[in-house]
């Protein structure tokens, strides 16, 4: 009954379909777990590259779809991250912000590492790994031309395990529509 009323209220203009392309580079900080620090700092800083698909509103006119992929990269450890998120978009003007919610899925690729020195080296197999995640992004647009606008954003990404959740922070463009 609930979600009949959503749709009731839910103008066919407003339905799925490409909105808008983005794209972003960030970083992505995470921190090993630790007994002997209470609070929290972080151990580590990895590059990350990434795009998004904006597929417009579900439900409610400001609640948009907005699944993306990322790649997070670090000496030989790449994270390539799947995810499924919807962005809830406050705010009206040339500047406006957005909150969101998803599940992530994160499959963790590890290079060879040679370990060793001086002509002893030995090659180590690292397994993959593949997590699930809740992200929690948070947000601004600016628009900086038609269908121009650029970003900020910062994404918590919740593990299970501590050195596999992160907080992210990102600068993009994205194009298209802009609410």
């Amino acid at each position: 009954m609930i979600a009949a009323g959503l749709l009731m209220g839910h103008n066919p203009a407003d339905a799925l379909g490409l909105r808008g392309l983005g794209v972003k580079v960030g970083v992505d900080l995470t921190r090993q777990e630790s007994e002997e620090y209470v609070g929290y700092e972080f151990d580590s800083a990895r590059l990350t590259l990434g795009g998004h698909v904006d597929f417009g509103s579900i439900f409610i006119p400001r609640l948009h779809l907005v699944p993306g992929v990322d790649l997070v990269i670090q000496d030989n450890l790449k994270i390539y991250s799947l995810n499924g998120e919807a962005q809830f978009i406050f705010g009206e003007g040339n500047i406006y912000g957005y909150v969101g919610g998803g599940i992530g899925v994160h499959l963790t690729r590890f290079d060879i590492i040679e370990t060793g020195g001086q002509g002893n080296s030995i090659n180590v197999t690292v397994p993959d790994d593949t997590k699930v995640t809740l992200n929690i992004p948070l947000g601004f647009r600016k628009r900086v031309g038609t269908g121009v606008l650029w970003f900020g954003e910062l994404k918590m990404i919740i593990a299970d395990q501590e050195e596999d959740s992160s907080l992210r922070f990102s600068l993009g463009l994205a194009f298209g529509a802009s609410d």
